[in-house]
């Protein structure tokens, strides 16, 4: 088992985290060129809720895992199987993460390496 510790990381300050409007924002990433905020927002529309409210975006912590700073098995480049990661913010709460790619499936759930929380089902023929 390996780990990766992510540092230097900024807290978001806990006025923004308690307000539902800011959890529909994206903090980090402005629409590109091409995309209109609303194709923007509709893309990803709870980005700073999924990375920082219940994500851990925005803390240090140590990820132990398989291949810790890697997000997921990518399909696109040839590979396949399980990936998978525990994170710890504080060195005690673990959030687990497990995804799996295969021929026709491509999953995961839980806090990825990077520290946001999401959930990913595709099905491909």
């Amino acid at each position: 088992m390996a780990s990766h510790t992510w540092k230097g990381r900024e807290l978001k300050p806990l006025s923004k985290k308690l307000n539902p409007i800011w959890w529909f924002q994206n903090d980090d990433d402005p629409p590109p060129e091409g995309y209109n905020a609303l194709t923007w927002f509709a893309r990803n529309p709870m980005h700073n809720f999924m990375f920082y409210v219940v994500g851990v975006a925005d803390r240090d912590y140590k990820v132990y895992g398989r291949a810790p700073s890697n997000v997921s098995v990518r399909k696109d480049i040839g590979e396949k199987g399980w990936q998978w990661s525990v994170s710890m913010p504080g060195g005690w709460l673990p959030l687990p993460w497990v995804s799996y790619t295969g021929n026709k499936v491509v999953w995961y759930l839980g806090w990825q390496p990077s520290g946001k929380l999401g959930a990913k089902f595709n099905l491909s023929s």
